[in-house]
């Protein structure tokens, strides 16, 4: 029994060893996690046949405890997980919101295509100043540009990576595929811009209309009359905020049913109607009924989120100088970054 009980006594002492003891107090110290595997292996056990386990600080039963030592409440400490690493931060780039212009493959007399974002800016019908110095500039918008032919279509896959959309210089009528995808992308918060112009084609009306007609909206021919500043203006609105006149040139209005005006909203008008570079193409003005309104600015919402804005002349985003009107003229670069501020929800 002596012998037994010097067995046992050394066998406690080796329990109450400073190794034991670092085991006990230490919660993740990897040298301590380590011995104490070390001795709480079987005799004969090798480091290759210990399987790893969570690692709980404790001392016998309460016999093992001296009477006036604190009894710990903390939780048991979990085992030990590899470290999550953070996904990268995001961009500033990826951050941004952006911007696609559908244009179209017409070439007008000119030569040249107008109205493009991403031309080599040199000519005055050019947008590149309204896209490098508003909305690259002002409103750190991405922008794009896709030419429609007969042999691409516009999908959900197009319009889901942008939060504004522009039916630019597009000069094909819409399918009813692509009519769809649009209209999906308006209902589901995103935000569309169109203008017609002469110099896009002659169909091009018909393109936005295949689109516009559902929502109770007709854009008209281009009138083909000279300079006019739009000074009959709704001020309270966002777009229009501080803008007293924007310039245009042959400009295409817009028909806004009498049975739409509730949601169809007019912010801008060329009036009167009777007034030189306001004035219709008889064939047009014949399509005006009782109670519609003639806009040159119109906007609308959904409750999703979505924003439409309807502009008759795209000649104030040009960056001139040239006949008729561009972004440095009246109040067009005002109302310029103020619009795609109002599309891009900032």
């Amino acid at each position: 029994m002596a012998t037994q009980r010097l067995i046992d006594w050394h066998s406690i002492a080796a329990f109450r060893s400073p190794i034991r003891l670092l085991c006990a107090l230490s919660v993740a110290g990897a040298l301590a996690l380590s011995a104490c595997s070390s001795q709480n292996a079987a005799p004969g056990a090798t480091a290759s046949s210990l399987t790893p386990r969570a690692f709980v600080p404790a001392i016998g039963g309460p016999g093992d405890r001296p009477a006036n030592a604190p009894v710990s409440t903390a939780s048991p400490v979990a085992a030990a997980t590899p470290a999550t690493k953070a996904p990268p931060a995001q961009s500033v780039k990826d951050a941004r919101a952006k911007v696609l212009f559908i244009q179209g493959d017409h070439i007008p007399e000119s030569g040249y295509a107008h109205s493009r974002a991403r031309d080599d800016g040199t000519k005055p019908e050019s947008f590149t100043r309204l896209r490098a110095e508003v909305l690259e500039g002002d409103l750190q918008l991405d922008v794009d540009e896709f030419v429609l032919t007969r042999n691409n279509k516009v999908d959900a896959a197009l319009l889901g990576k942008y939060r504004v959309v522009v039916l630019g210089s597009n000069a094909r009528a819409f399918s009813q595929n692509e009519t769809a995808a649009l209209t999906s992308f308006y209902n589901n918060g995103g935000s569309i811009l169109t203008y017609a112009g002469f110099q896009y084609g002659p169909n091009n009306w018909d393109s936005d209309n295949s689109f516009l007609g559902q929502f109770g909206v007709e854009v008209l021919t281009d009138n083909l009359q000279p300079t006019v500043d739009i000074i009959d203006i709704i001020s309270t609105h966002p777009i229009m905020a501080g803008v007293n006149a924007i310039r245009g040139e042959g400009i295409s209005q817009f028909i806004i049913g009498a049975a739409s005006l509730s949601q169809n909203k007019v912010i801008a008008r060329c009036s009167p109607l009777t007034r030189n570079g306001c004035s219709l193409p008889p064939a047009d003005q014949s399509k005006v009924k009782k109670g519609d309104a003639v806009a040159c600015v119109f906007v609308r919402e959904n409750a999703r989120g979505g924003r439409m804005a309807g502009v008759c002349d795209s000649n104030a985003f040009q960056n001139g100088p040239g006949t008729g009107s561009d972004i440095d003229q009246v109040d067009d670069r005002l109302f310029a970054r103020n619009l795609f501020r109002w599309l891009s929800k900032q």
